[in-house]
């Protein structure tokens, strides 16, 4: 999984803005790649935020967490459910998340707030294990800041996915 983030920081000429220290996310769009087989193979996910500390971003040395969270829904007799995978180690079913990472927006040292757009790249989009032409999905992300802030949760609309 690639995840993207850019952000934009203003300096002081600009417009005086404030935002709460608690990392505030919006759904910005979703983008299907399709295969050349005419399936559709990748996703990217795109989501805006806003931080009124700046403290968005995990340190590269800690290899340990997690702080963009991608939860996956598909939809079972018209019911959005947590989709599930087997785990052959604990012969359960796990639940499905794109759970990612994404490295400092901003230097230790900055104090303000900042702004940008997440891209995660969520691979595989199909199910290889769905014997429909067709699947119903839906993500659930939420991201957390080095001070443990959770922004709240934002819902994707349904994705309509082409399985091989």
């Amino acid at each position: 999984m690639l995840l993207v983030a850019t952000g934009i920081v203003v300096g002081s000429c600009m417009k005086k803005e404030s935002y709460p220290i608690i990392p505030a996310i919006e759904y910005a769009g979703f983008t299907t790649l399709v295969h050349p087989a005419g399936f559709d193979t990748l996703g990217i996910l795109r989501i805006t935020y806003t931080d009124g500390d700046g403290d968005l971003g995990i340190s590269q040395y800690d290899t340990t967490a997690y702080n963009f969270f991608v939860a996956y829904y598909i939809m079972k007799e018209g019911v959005l459910v947590p989709g599930t995978v087997y785990n052959n180690i604990t012969g359960k079913f796990d639940t499905i998340h794109f759970n990612n990472r994404f490295g400092p927006l901003t230097p230790d040292d900055y104090n303000g707030w900042i702004k940008g757009e997440i891209e995660d790249t969520i691979n595989p989009l199909y199910d290889p294990r769905s014997t429909a032409a067709f699947d119903t999905i839906q993500f659930r992300v939420h991201m957390i800041d080095r001070a443990g802030h959770r922004s709240d949760t934002v819902i994707t609309p349904l994705i309509v996915v082409r399985n091989p």
